[in-house]
């Protein structure tokens, strides 16, 4: 009887547990979408890695889509896990090293899919050399890694030397003022000192907002009648047009838009009697990447003056401040997110360290082009071979004669 009435309490427990789930699962059943789809956001981050969760389709069966605020290790990159990437990086900076491609602290990789351009004409990855500042896009991989998809090698200005100091390490380009930084290398500063007037160099630097370029890298080139020079347009009332105090004579030009004061331009030509005839002119407003970039690595100068804003290479930055370590000059990396009026939403402006020029002249080249086009090499004497004596001064040979069938005879 006992027994029996502790199997009916039993039961009875069992159905009012059951009970009480079935009612706790019809209720979330009958939750609202919204509080389905909720997300949890974290200013600070989780760990420091800013990770927003929210439910989705689930990876590896945890329902979690992680996206990043701050960034996955530091890159800024908007991604899925898991995924190639949501959201691509727009970098422009100068390369500081290789193994990876490194460019503004960040390793980045590539392959033989990736596209190269040399002031927008067709290069190799091999053209990649250390000072070069390049604009480039990346994706995160699957691995984690960033991946470029393309990239532009950007020189300041490519033209005949008018003018050079070799005490104050400057030198004119097409009207435009270049300082190089030799860092008291004394190897490099001979080298300088070989370079004069009317040799072509290629130099790679950002501007500062005064107009001076900082050169990262200077090379000696041959002279294949192209010149250009990127920067900001000065348009007089008569209509000419002149970046720096070089006069441009747009009257040839392919115009793919109208220059017009203020705006930063790319204009390739050639020197005609000494005046700067433009074939090509291309105005460079915003940033140069499509609607797919949300993230910005941008390298460049503190204004001098910044009472209006603090803006980098024209683009206005906004959400930061500038450091108190910072001053105006300094060269920076601004981290942010690209906004649709071409801002910079900033996450961190920090300080990066002075550049120091890479110096190539002619003579360092190892090209056919620089190499005599004829060497002078010792005649090489022939060996005297023995004279041939004639068949009837050699000595015939005796025959033996061998004995047949002589046999000794027995004792």
């Amino acid at each position: 009887m006992t027994e029996g009435l502790l199997q009916i309490g039993e039961k009875a427990l069992r159905h009012a547990v059951a009970a009480t789930l079935l009612l706790a699962l019809t209720a979330g059943c009958a939750s609202s979408p919204a509080e389905e789809q909720s997300i949890a956001h974290s200013d600070d981050g989780i760990s420091g890695t800013g990770l927003v969760a929210h439910s989705g389709d689930g990876i590896s069966g945890t329902g979690l889509v992680a996206h990043s605020g701050d960034g996955i290790s530091g890159t800024g990159l908007v991604a899925q896990l898991g995924g190639d990437g949501i959201g691509g990086t727009g970098i422009i900076g100068t390369i500081s090293g290789f193994g990876s491609i490194i460019v503004n602290g960040l390793k980045l990789e590539y392959n033989n899919k990736t596209m190269v351009e040399s002031d927008g004409r067709p290069a190799a990855l091999v053209d990649l050399k250390v000072g070069q500042v390049i604009e480039g896009i990346a994706w995160r991989d699957r691995r984690g890694n960033l991946r470029l998809e393309k990239l532009e090698i950007r020189h300041a200005v490519t033209g005949p030397i008018s003018s050079i100091d070799y005490d104050s390490e400057r030198l004119v380009v097409l009207g435009q003022t270049v300082r190089v930084n030799l860092a008291g290398d004394n190897n490099q500063k001979s080298e300088f000192s070989s370079l004069k007037v009317g040799d072509m160099v290629r130099v790679s630097g950002l501007r500062m907002d005064t107009g001076l370029i900082i050169a990262s890298r200077l090379d000696q080139t041959d002279d294949d009648g192209r010149v250009l020079v990127r920067g900001p347009v000065t348009v007089a009332e008569n209509g000419a047009a002149s970046i720096g105090d070089l006069n441009i004579d747009l009257s040839s030009a392919a115009l793919a838009d109208t220059l017009s004061n203020g705006t930063t331009a790319f204009v390739a030509g050639r020197m005609l009697d000494e005046i700067f005839t433009a074939d090509v002119a291309i105005r460079k407003q915003g940033m140069p990447f499509s609607d797919s970039v949300t993230d910005i690595y941008l390298e460049g100068y503190v204004p001098q003056n910044s009472d209006g804003g603090l803006a980098v290479q024209g683009f206005p930055i906004i959400g930061l401040s500038v450091p108190s370590n910072i001053r105006p000059g300094d060269r920076v990396v601004v981290t942010g997110q690209l906004g649709a009026d071409g801002s910079i939403a900033a996450r961190e402006i920090k300080q990066v360290r002075t550049v120091v020029t890479l110096l190539r002249p002619a003579q360092l080249m190892r090209p056919a082009r620089v190499r005599p086009t004829t060497i002078d090499r010792p005649q090489r004497i022939e060996r005297a071979r023995p004279v041939e004596r004639p068949n009837s001064v050699i000595p015939e040979r005796p025959q033996r004669e061998r004995p047949g069938n002589f046999r000794p005879p027995m004792v």
